[in-house]
């Protein structure tokens, strides 16, 4: 049988201490419940305390030398990869695609010498391409990153130039051009950025570094 303890005003801790007196005086064979609102106000108060010190243990890093990790460049390259291999996926159904491979071309004009010359720039498309991938592999040469970005660019004007001198082109080929002018300036940007980014945290990292050097001779 479970004996009920009346309720008492007061603290938390006065009920505690209420229902330990009232189980030490209870008879054999009864139990005593304890406080009902006691207990689930305290495992609250735990469950809160454990969720703030996940919270700070996760945003918080462990050193400086975290807190300076350099930028990953992993997201960056996958997406200058990815943009190079476009291009050269659609340079080489040009090339071997000719004239007829371009949306609402006619046919009667195009002889070997439209093909060659249409063909030769198709071809420096995958070239440019190529420099995308190649900077992707290899990361050293991003130096190359904005004569590429570039050479795109100019492209897109160059799409801008023709539209407002021989009209509108089919749907197709304005999606390339947002693609041509917006891309390459993206990606320089976000090189950018991580480049900034880099240099703050090793300044951080420097300053951490030379911190406690200066105390320990200004002590001596």
């Amino acid at each position: 049988h479970t004996a009920p303890v009346p309720r008492v005003k007061g603290t938390a801790g006065a009920a505690e201490q209420e229902t330990n007196i009232s189980a030490a005086k209870a008879p054999e064979g009864v139990r005593v419940s304890p406080s009902a609102s006691a207990k689930p106000t305290a495992s609250k108060a735990e469950k809160k305390a454990e969720k703030k010190a996940t919270r700070e243990a996760f945003a918080r890093p462990k050193s400086i030398e975290e807190a300076a990790k350099p930028q990953n460049r992993a997201a960056f390259r996958a997406a200058v990869a990815l943009y190079g291999l476009f291009m050269i996926a659609y340079g080489l159904w040009q090339v071997f695609g000719g004239v007829s491979a371009v949306p609402d071309a006619p046919t009667d004009f195009a002889n070997s010498s439209v093909q060659s010359n249409y063909v030769f720039f198709a071809s420096t498309y995958v070239g440019v391409g190529l420099s995308f991938v190649f900077i992707a592999l290899k990361f050293k040469w991003v130096n190359m990153l904005a004569f590429s970005c570039l050479v795109v660019f100019l492209g897109g004007v160059g799409r801008i130039l023709s539209w407002v001198n021989f009209g509108t082109p089919n749907w197709i080929l304005i999606v390339l051009m947002v693609t041509e002018l917006v891309i390459p300036p993206c990606l320089l940007v976000w090189y950018g950025w991580i480049n900034k980014s880099n240099a703050i945290r090793q300044e951080m990292l420097n300053a951490s570094r030379t911190q406690p050097a200066a105390a320990a001779k200004g002590r001596k």
